[in-house]
């Protein structure tokens, strides 16, 4: 599923399981553990249910979408708490997606 079409419809899929699929933005790990996921449409963000992954990482995540107010936080996030994940192979070193750690490199 494309990140955009779920920002647009959040309550048609809150408490719905998706997969999405792009490259690892950001991790953090305050106010509580989290990571960035980015596809060509959108970012979304990610609890993960064990270690946060490698900025640059693309994978597919399937996971519980929610609209909730995490602890510690003051604001309703959309967010996808992750139940799998897997990483996108990329066997010839190529990638559409520039956050990826295999995007095709623009010759300077």
């Amino acid at each position: 599923m494309r990140i955009a079409q779920l920002n647009h419809n959040q309550k048609d899929y809150h408490h719905k399981s998706i997969t999405v699929a792009g490259a690892v933005r950001a991790t953090y790990t305050k106010p509580f553990p989290y990571f960035l996921i980015e596809d060509e449409s959108g970012t979304l963000v990610c609890r993960p249910n064990g270690p946060l992954p490698a900025v640059k990482e693309h994978l597919n995540i399937t996971g519980d979408f929610v609209l909730a107010t995490p602890q510690n936080c003051t604001v309703e996030l959309a967010m996808l708490n992750e139940t799998d994940r897997q990483n996108v192979l990329h066997p010839t070193h190529n990638c559409h997606l520039a956050g990826c750690e295999f995007a095709k490199q623009v010759a300077a």
